[in-house]
């Protein structure tokens, strides 16, 4: 049976019918059942019949397309929903309107990050600001879950985000998160955040919320800066415009695969559902990969998988030893 996939078109950066258009095209080419969240009047006139409509009257307040798009999820009427809207109203609407996996002490988001030999995830993105060393075990559970379910890694890797790759280095949550993490399957350690894009040590970057989103906030800016750079060098002279002509289909591959449009969409894993956050400035070419994105995590089961691994342990305590039989391998 082909999903349902519900799409929030509302609260973004871009016009709502420019991410409708951008879902619709993806649409085309998955087996999904597509659904838009929006007021009806901010739709194009002409969608395709097979696309469903979710109206959210405007008397809801902006809110609404998160709102009732999760609640759909939650009675069982849609598989997964994307938003590109506010990160915390999205997260305070599934942890509300979904709750938790049985045993998730506090979702994460998962983000995703290209480097320069591959996908690398980050979790979490934004969820938590201040969290603790306990949650910080379970986001390493998560990310590894879903890095083997729907990346397709059969023996992922977690690193800790710190300042140093030794064991002891960083702040009270890092080295209490490092000490609950040692000796876990497919923990290997802190991770340096320079090292991450250029040498990827690990498959799962697991750090709290607020430097997760400055991590990815400081990396999507420094990644800009660059191609802007380099596009302006290569124009400053006829010599260089020429060798940027030569040089162009190296360079857009190399521009493309570190786009974050290429990588949008991250889920927040430990919800009884599939909800997913897509980037505020997301375009209709970035809203098509994050629909993508939906989809495999859709086809994977990350939720079910999520189910299964947690609640038997009963993880409300990560120190209990039975976590430990229970960690992903």
């Amino acid at each position: 049976m082909k999903p349902r996939i519900i799409v929030d078109v509302m609260g973004a950066d871009r016009p709502p019918a420019e991410l409708a258009w951008g879902a619709v095209h993806a649409s085309a080419h998955l087996p999904l059942t597509l659904v838009l969240a929006a007021r009806r009047r901010d739709l194009p006139p002409h969608l395709p019949p097979t696309v469903e409509i979710l109206d959210c009257p405007p008397d809801e307040g902006e809110g609404s397309s998160i709102a009732r798009g999760i609640a759909a999820v939650g009675q069982g009427e849609a598989e997964a929903f994307l938003s590109p809207g506010s990160t915390g109203a999205v997260v305070r609407a599934a942890i509300l309107q979904l709750g938790r996996l049985p045993g998730v002490l506090r979702p994460g988001l998962c983000a995703s990050l290209p480097t320069l030999h591959g996908e690398v995830l980050l979790i979490d993105a934004g969820a938590t600001a201040d969290p603790k060393p306990a949650y910080l075990v379970q986001f390493a559970q998560l990310g590894l879950a879903y890095a083997r379910g729907v990346l397709g890694i059969p023996r992922p890797t977690a690193g800790l985000l710190n300042i140093g790759t030794e064991q002891g280095k960083g702040d009270r949550l890092a080295r209490a998160a490092y000490d609950l993490l040692a000796g876990r399957d497919g923990f290997v350690g802190n991770v340096e955040p320079h090292t991450i894009l250029t040498e990827r040590p690990v498959d799962v970057v697991v750090c709290g919320g607020f430097a997760g989103n400055l991590f990815l906030k400081a990396t999507e800016g420094g990644t800009e800066a660059i191609l802007v750079a380099v596009r302006e060098a290569l124009r400053r002279s006829p010599r260089t415009r020429l060798g940027g002509w030569l040089a162009h289909p190296a360079l857009r591959a190399v521009g493309q695969g570190l786009r974050y449009e290429e990588h949008n969409a991250a889920p927040l894993l430990g919800v009884r559902g599939l909800v997913l956050v897509a980037h505020g400035r997301s375009d209709g070419r970035a809203i098509g990969g994050a629909l993508r994105r939906a989809f495999l995590a859709c086809q994977a089961g990350i939720v079910e998988t999520l189910h299964s691994l947690f609640a038997p342990a009963g993880l409300a305590n990560p120190g209990d030893p039975r976590v430990r039989s229970a960690t992903p391998s």
